[in-house]
């Protein structure tokens, strides 16, 4: 096995015609070096790192090194020193690894199965005048996740927590990593808060730290950047690439009976969403109805049928959540999931059912659909305003509510239901077999609905409207409706583009990013963590194609300007087999988009929405 490394390095070293290989590198012999450190831990011996690269910001006055083996199955392997040099440092943690009971279930001698990862520290900042750092400073005592890490002591001795360690351990905050410390600490509080507190309490002499890291992948080296490769890829035909891949996971982790998978933890290995931890198997039916819409995003970018089938069965499972009801002489289709129905749920499922009409002619749905769309229409009140549940258990004793009393309206506002029915409704009046004068009905109630959300929500509901917009649904439906003359208003269009333009107001751009990797992720305030928002550049985009169907030429080329940057910043969410070496399972994670920059955890609608906004966009680059 030593022998075929050798023959691999000797192989990365030939420079084929027309091919400069150090641009590949992140520096100069990075490869000789990952190939010599892999030799290494294979034989033990002190002859190695006679001729060492020069690592950029190396320092051995303050780099502390450290090394860690990733193998999918296996707790990660790491050793941390500071030696006079790099290659004692190399010597040293080399050799405190081979030690380890546990170095022998590392197949290190498999570059495509053992990865080597190293990250030396490059800047120490003692705070001075300030206890504890903090995540929402915007000074040189703030702690970014990926970014910055911490030096401490504890007890008479040294701890380090590296910068990449919140991204191969899933923070994105302080108190999270506190709470990771303080076991490392072992303090076995059974509260959280206690934990935690514990740990601001204890530790002394504290540093903010920075670092380089590298990381091997097969035989080449990659640079990483908050944890993940940098450069990472992000031209027309990788944003085309994640969109399939995202929709192939979604695809590949459907069950038996059309449900998606829901959520998964890549650095726990777990199943059970977040949000509802005492409830596991939690499931939403908004987001399922989402996932049913990406796969025919997908069928309608590609034609293949495997797509359509999945969405066949996936509406197909939906409907098993549904239930009838009287509405005069008619019936009508309401979604029944978890004790509740909320509007969202007929919205975005009539959308799915819309869709799959439209892609493959096929009317088996076509009675559920007019029955769902009857029911939406029912909910529209003469106002205009939406009742956005239809059943819900703390009000009216779980019973229908055929009416919402004034005062029940607040706690049960939702901003994105009501965009959602739309929506539904503009692909149902444009797709279903209906007579002219039923079609004109439902432009008549939309017309009256998008005027209640246009003219009345901002005045009814003003503390409902946060800084940074969330009505993607809304912007999305208002361009599905363009299409039709008598639904062309003008300030529903201005609607979308004033949301759009407070959206690109809150985008960090090359200008404020706080760190290279903001530009193109939103904030509610200046200073926040980057927020990744595959729902929110949906809504961005309509804006674009509206422009386009108006002829503006240059809020077309605004608008476009701005996605690209969302689809950019996007893409460092995206699983690569690249930026998973940290999961104990990554063939679980490749393909799939994670909920923020650090965080490992993926859901339903992280993946739907992004790969929806990426098969929409991706044609017009």
């Amino acid at each position: 096995m030593a022998a075929a490394i050798l023959v691999s390095a000797a192989i990365a070293l030939l420079v084929l015609p027309g091919k400069k290989l150090a641009s590949d590198e992140p520096f100069p012999g990075a490869e000789d070096l990952f190939a010599e450190i892999r030799l290494a831990l294979i034989h033990e011996k002190e002859d190695f790192f006679q001729d060492l690269p020069s690592l950029e910001q190396f320092n051995p006055e303050i780099s502390h090194l450290y090394l860690t083996l990733y193998q999918p199955g296996q707790k990660p392997l790491r050793w941390g020193t500071r030696r006079e040099d790099l290659r004692q440092s190399l010597l040293r943690v080399i050799s405190r690894i081979r030690q380890s009971k546990r170095f022998s279930d590392f197949d290190v001698a498999d570059p495509s199965q053992t990865r080597i990862q190293i990250e030396y520290l490059t800047k120490r900042l003692p705070l001075e005048n300030v206890s504890l750092p903090g995540t929402f400073r915007q000074d040189q005592y703030r702690f970014e996740p990926g970014i910055t890490g911490l030096h401490f002591s504890y007890k008479g001795r040294d701890y380090y927590y590296m910068p990449s360690e919140a991204y191969s351990k899933s923070h994105m905050t302080l108190n999270q990593v506190y709470d990771y410390l303080s076991k490392r600490l072992g303090f076995t509080d059974r509260s959280r808060r206690k934990r935690i507190d514990r740990v601001k309490d204890s530790i002394r002499d504290v540093e903010l730290i920075e670092s380089r890291s590298f990381i091997s992948y097969n035989d080449n080296v990659l640079a990483l950047y908050r944890g993940y490769p940098d450069p990472y890829p992000r031209d027309t035909q990788d944003i085309k690439a994640a969109f399939l891949s995202g929709v192939d996971w979604m695809l590949d982790n459907m069950k038996p009976n059309g449900q998606f998978l829901y959520f998964y933890d890549g650095y726990a290995d777990s199943y059970d969403d977040f949000q509802h931890p005492r409830n596991p198997g939690y499931y939403n039916i908004l987001r399922h109805s989402g996932g049913t819409i990406t796969l025919l995003w997908a069928y309608k970018r590609t034609g293949d049928e495997k797509y359509l089938t999945a969405a066949r069965r996936s509406l197909e499972f939906l409907l098993t959540q549904t239930r009838t009801r009287a509405i005069g002489d008619e019936t009508g289709r309401y979604v029944f999931f978890n004790k509740k129905s909320k509007l969202g749920g007929e919205g975005i499922g009539l959308t799915a059912l819309m869709h799959y009409y439209e892609l493959s002619g096929d009317g088996r749905f076509l009675t559920a659909a007019h029955q769902m769309a009857r029911h939406i229409l029912s909910r529209i009140e003469p106002s205009g305003e939406f009742m956005t549940y239809f059943i819900h258990l703390r009000f009216n004793d779980g019973n229908p509510l055929l009416t919402i009393p004034e005062k029940d309206r607040k706690e049960l506002f939702s901003f994105y239901y009501p965009g959602e029915a739309l929506m539904g409704l503009a692909l149902y009046e444009k797709h279903a077999p209906l007579s002219d004068v039923r079609r004109a009905e439902i432009r008549q109630q939309s017309r009256k609905a998008l005027d209640f959300l246009i003219y009345e929500r901002p005045k009814k509901y003003p503390d409902q409207f946060l800084p940074l917009p969330a009505d993607g649904w809304l912007m999305q439906a208002i361009e599905e409706w363009w299409a039709r003359p008598d639904m062309r208003n003008q300030d529903y269009a201005d609607y979308v583009y004033a949301d759009a333009r407070k959206m690109i107001d809150h985008m960090y751009l090359e200008k404020n990013a706080l760190y290279k990797d903001y530009v193109g992720h939103f904030f509610y305030k200046h200073g926040d963590h980057a927020y990744p928002d595959g729902a929110r550049a949906e809504g961005m985009l309509s804006a674009y194609f509206l422009a386009k169907m108006q002829g503006r030429a240059d809020d077309t080329a605004y608008f476009l300007h701005y996605n690209k940057k969302a689809a950019r910043a996007l893409m460092q969410t995206y699983n690569s087999p690249e930026s998973v070496y940290f999961a104990p399972y990554p063939e679980q994670l490749i393909g799939s988009f994670r909920f923020k920059l650090t965080r490992q955890w993926v859901r339903v609608d992280s993946v739907q929405h992004t790969a929806c906004f990426f098969a929409r966009l991706y044609p017009e680059l």
